[in-house]
């Protein structure tokens, strides 16, 4: 093969690992694992959490995984495991029960999800949308769908 063929291979060598390394680095998140699961749990408000009870005592764990996932927009695996725990005697977490990564408390959660719903309920889904993606890091997309299922 003439020299110019190995350069053109060479040429669409590169050419795909830039691509792929452009591919994996648009889709690995920003979001941090604790902020993420208490965006989560926020969406289980007392009614949804006492029928979660409900279900699981009536052994009906399927229909509280569904649950689950509804409220919290939860993993299979996630909303399983939890369900599971919650089958053996354990409550449900809440928001207040996940920490940084510094292992600190975060009590700005308290503060937060209250204000985003107040938000969302006044119709300022935008600024609800600005205020989470302040304090988090979330992508618009990933604010605007924890916004929605608040």
């Amino acid at each position: 093969m003439p020299t110019w063929g190995w350069f053109i291979v060479a040429l669409v060598l590169i050419d795909t690992a830039v691509l792929a390394a452009w591919f994996l680095a648009r889709k690995s998140p920003r979001k941090t694992p604790a902020a993420t699961a208490q965006l989560m749990l926020a969406g289980l408000d007392s009614t949804a959490r006492e029928e979660i009870y409900r279900l699981v005592a009536e052994k009906k764990k399927i229909h509280a995984i569904k649950l689950f996932r509804e409220r919290t927009g939860a993993g299979l695996e996630e909303a399983k495991d939890i369900v599971e725990s919650v089958e053996r005697g354990n409550p449900l977490p809440s928001p207040a029960t996940y920490t940084n990564a510094e292992g600190l408390d975060t009590g700005e959660w308290e503060d937060i999800i209250p204000k985003l719903r107040a938000l969302k309920k006044e119709g300022k889904a935008i600024a609800a949308i600005k205020l989470l993606r302040a304090r988090t890091g979330f992508s618009l997309r990933e604010a605007k769908e924890a916004v929605d299922q608040l």
